[in-house]
């Protein structure tokens, strides 16, 4: 395998602006993968649910493989140069090059490379196309729903590099908060109801829930992302809109904390929507299967791998939920869902190393 096998494969990845907005080019990246594997003796199955694109590509067929390589294509949105990778020294830039399409571009050269042999493995690959937006009609619909399971799954979407596998993530709770007012003219606020001050009222209370954090505390954390609402600077708006990421540092947290935000809207009149919702991510360690894979990073890398948490969240959840061990890394990678997302491009050849050794272990 070069190097410029895998890259190549990359950055045609890249090129598919695969956001959650362009369902039309979803479809397209997802045939481009099936086409990739036309020549190989694979099984496909494809999925769609609620309009999300996914793919399950076996060596065997079979529903339940020892091990499920797992990785999402859709990527969040960028300017259209993004989506044109460039290479730059050892590093490949274009939006989804950490996030994770370098990495899907190595697990799907790995189940090729299996597929040719006499001998083939208990592996399968798992693609889809929501994880940025939750994953629960992705991941999510392929478990619970589709019944696929595994002894194991690998997902190079977590953690700072390939020394490092997450045994920790926090869970998500992401809501929408609406609240209701009366318009007015603003010269006259005393005659409406200011919809956008009930909303503020509403952030500052679940503020003093969740504080704010100092860097790397492992705590539960909370996120203003959107806040919306109003025509005119001079007329009292009578509707706003905010959308909140909460991450939580374990279940036991999420039941009191969503009350106590319900009770609070619900006190002002607003309504409350649940957009997307996670379980707390944890590993163990010692778990024989990280044993062996960190044996074959040790191999590659010359460092034994070292276990870390991460604030973050990924598809590992809906494995987790199963009972199924994940083990999480990721190539070195930076500027992830910003201006000049790049992926280190040695790190993505090793990464196909120690998969290929990995495998071939189990």
């Amino acid at each position: 395998m070069t190097n410029s096998k895998i890259l190549k494969l990359t950055k045609n990845l890249i090129k598919f602006p695969s956001t959650r907005e362009n369902l039309e080019i979803q479809e397209e990246i997802m045939d481009f993968a099936i086409d990739y594997f036309k020549k190989e003796n694979v099984f496909i199955k494809r999925f769609s649910r609620n309009d999300v694109y996914s793919l399950v590509i076996n060596l065997k067929r079979e529903k339940n493989p020892l091990l499920f390589l797992n990785g999402h294509l859709d990527v969040v949105p960028a300017d259209k140069k993004d989506f044109v990778p460039k290479v730059k020294g050892n590093r490949l830039y274009g939006r989804g090059s950490g996030d994770m399409k370098g990495a899907v571009a190595v697990m799907m050269e790995v189940l090729r490379y299996f597929s040719k042999k006499k001998q083939k493995p208990s592996l399968g690959l798992m693609l889809t196309c929501d994880e940025e937006i939750g994953g629960a009609n992705g991941v999510g619909y392929l478990l619970r729903d589709k019944k696929y399971k595994a002894k194991l799954a690998f997902i190079p979407d977590g953690g700072e590099n390939l020394k490092t596998v997450v045994v920790e993530e926090k869970g998500v709770l992401h809501l929408k908060i609406k609240t209701f007012g009366k318009s007015a003219h603003g010269s006259k606020p005393w005659e409406g109801e200011n919809a956008i001050d009930k909303l503020i009222k509403i952030y500052f209370k679940i503020r003093k829930i969740i504080p704010e954090l100092e860097k790397r505390e492992w705590k539960n954390s909370l996120n203003l992302g959107k806040i919306y609402g109003g025509e005119a600077k001079n007329k009292v708006p009578d509707c706003a809109e905010m959308e909140l990421d909460i991450r939580l540092v374990g279940d036991r947290d999420r039941k009191k904390i969503f009350d106590e935000i319900k009770k609070i809207v619900k006190n002002y009149e607003g309504k409350i929507e649940i957009i997307a919702k996670g379980d707390f991510f944890s590993q163990n360690k010692d778990d024989e299967f990280i044993k062996k894979y960190a044996e074959a990073v040790k191999e590659e890398l010359g460092k034994k791998n070292f276990f870390i948490r991460k604030e973050g969240a990924s598809d590992a959840r809906y494995f987790s939920e199963k009972n199924i061990p994940v083990i999480i890394t990721k190539i070195n990678c930076k500027n992830i869902h910003s201006k000049d997302e790049w992926m280190d491009i040695e790190e993505q050849e090793k990464l196909y190393r120690i998969l290929i050794k990995f495998v071939s272990s189990i």
